[in-house]
């Protein structure tokens, strides 16, 4: 069965022909802004001629040749993160509340996860299947200066017991063939079949019914894919609810721009015929029940056992000291039997009774110790030359540029000492 008939089983021909269409044109390309970091404000200054998303706050769409946004100072210091603009609307859609604990099941490469975690008030567990993407998620989980977000790359089935029923939220992007994305990727487009949709309907129906073991009565489980096929959108979800008498499905709100399945009214399609992104089927689930608020033992560590950090005016975490590294999250995870990526932030390294802190910390960190920069001193601190400074100055701070933290400096006798990791010099 080829794609186009595939499509023509489950949706009117007049929409498919008009998807398919759509395919043939160029994708869109959008940014999402770390409102910790850059403002709307300060983003249309630099970038004028861009285009501010209908639906998602701080959320922008532009053109890559006028704006290579992947390549310049502030996407590395994690000012904002690329994604498509679909994707952007699926985390959107997620009930927050103030003290939720939320688990992104499939978590790389770390949009959603970073979206959701831009709600300081909640915690997060972002796994991954993949330690390589789990690597992937972790280094966009720091350049993002995220300290509520603990990063594992494990088979869920052996997450701890203490994880069973107890996140108040789930967001699951599951595996999917990928037909959404045929317009960024044309490899899905030739390595699509059949009997791919029909392989990944099955790991799709196994995940959601993991994600129920995790989820807590009264919680919400947020399922999505990049694919356009019944089979792994409404399909799955239709047969879960059949199965699982205690799940509702909540009504997403409607649009022109989204297309709604009559077997599944309140889930959405996102196509590019329609939208402006790539493919996208989005469904929000409440498990029914009174909501219970989740208790985690608190951790054995506190900032007392480590005094150099009140010169860096650190909020409340839990820390873990793992081979000579410091980590802070802003909530306490058993990490017993965890293939644990990162526990929040990447605090410094400590050796000997010294402590050098990490690049991670300055992207974390509010601080008043800060150095603007200008035109000509970020070129040499990107490049990784010495600055010079008043030789009052003494002590680490954090270089800015445009009112955004790049990394850490030291001040000696009237030297900047730059502390700009080599890998991202240029």
């Amino acid at each position: 069965m080829d794609f186009k008939e595939h499509l023509y089983q489950h949706y009117p021909h007049d929409i498919v022909d008009e998807l398919l269409l759509s395919l043939e044109k160029e994708s869109v390309h959008a940014a999402l802004l770390n409102p910790k970091k850059m403002s709307d404000e300060t983003f249309l200054s630099l970038f004028p001629h861009v285009k501010k998303h209908p639906f998602i706050p701080h959320a922008f769409y532009y053109d890559k040749n006028e704006y290579p946004l992947g390549k310049n100072i502030f996407h590395d210091a994690g000012a904002y993160y690329l994604q498509d603009p679909s994707a952007m609307l699926v985390a959107a859609f997620l009930p927050i509340s103030k003290g939720d604990y939320i688990l992104d099941m499939c978590a790389a490469p770390g949009g959603k996860t970073i979206q959701t975690a831009f709600h300081e008030e909640v915690t997060m567990v972002a796994n991954d299947l993949s330690y390589p993407r789990a690597l992937t998620l972790s280094s966009n989980i720091e350049r993002m200066g995220l300290g509520n977000v603990m990063v594992t790359a494990m088979n869920l089935h052996q997450f701890p017991s203490s994880y069973r029923h107890f996140f108040d939220s789930i967001i699951l992007d599951a595996p999917c063939s990928g037909s959404g994305m045929f317009r960024k990727q044309e490899e899905m487009r030739l390595d699509w079949t059949y009997n791919k949709v029909l392989e990944c309907a099955k790991t799709q129906k196994e995940l959601l019914s993991l994600a129920d073991s995790f989820l807590k009565p009264g919680g919400y489980l947020l399922y999505s894919t990049c694919s356009f096929s019944y089979e792994e959108d409404e399909g799955p979800i239709l047969n879960f609810l059949k199965e699982h008498e205690d799940y509702e499905l909540i009504s997403l709100p409607s649009s022109p721009s989204f297309y709604e399945h009559p077997s599944l009214k309140g889930s959405i399609h996102l196509f590019p015929s329609l939208y402006q992104g790539e493919g996208q089927f989005i469904a929000l689930l409440h498990k029914k029940g009174n909501k219970e608020v989740s208790l985690m033992k608190k951790g054995k560590k506190d900032k007392q056992n480590f005094p150099f950090l009140k010169d860096f005016s650190l909020p409340p975490l839990d820390y873990l000291l793992k081979n000579d590294t410091l980590y802070g999250l802003s909530s306490y995870f058993p990490t017993e039997k965890m293939t644990v990526i990162r526990y929040g932030v990447e605090i410094g390294e400590i050796k000997k009774d010294r402590f050098l802190p990490s690049h991670a910390l300055s992207h974390f960190l509010l601080w008043d110790r800060n150095i603007s920069l200008n035109d000509e001193e970020v070129k040499k601190y990107i490049h990784g030359d010495t600055l010079s400074c008043d030789s009052s100055l003494s002590g680490y701070y954090i270089a800015t540029y445009q009112g955004v933290s790049l990394g850490f400096l030291k001040a000696t006798q009237g030297t900047l000492k730059n502390f700009y990791p080599k890998g991202l010099r240029r």
